[in-house]
């Protein structure tokens, strides 16, 4: 009985041990991560807006533009899917709630795109650039924590 209650304490012992090793190391990975997305996330908006402009008129820039935001929506995606460490779960939705937004923005880009209705005042219409200032905030957070 002894040594069956010893192993069922050295088990539990160790499996929570693991959990907070496994903390740690998601924390480790986690800042990193969601800086280079929130990164990513900054450098599309820069580029966006060129792009759309050219878009208006150009048919190939209209196809990068459809490519580019199709690519953004799958980085955000995956953003998603990270598993945070429980010290940034909070910030973690906050990001996720943002993405929402973010997303859908893109996806009324997108239609906007795929039915030809772009026009030059679009983008700045949509709110789509305003979203991305959210991420500036939210990364300042990330770095806080991890630190």
């Amino acid at each position: 009985m002894k040594k069956t209650l010893l192993a069922v304490l050295l088990s539990f012992s160790v499996l929570t041990g693991c959990s907070a090793v496994e903390d740690v190391t998601n924390g480790i990975n986690y800042v990193p991560e969601a800086t280079e997305y929130i990164n990513d996330v900054q450098q599309f908006s820069k580029e966006i807006p060129s792009l759309a402009e050219k878009a208006v008129s150009d048919q190939n820039a209209r196809v990068e533009l459809e490519k580019a935001l199709q690519e953004m929506n799958t980085t955000i995606e995956e953003f998603n899917e990270l598993s945070p460490p429980s010290v940034f779960e909070d910030i973690h939705n906050q990001v996720m709630e943002q993405n929402q937004t973010f997303q859908d923005g893109i996806d009324k880009y997108l239609t906007a795109v795929e039915n030809g209705e772009l026009t030059p005042d679009f983008l700045e219409k949509s709110g789509l650039l305003e979203d991305v200032k959210v991420y500036t905030d939210l990364l300042n957070d990330i770095k806080q924590l991890g630190e």
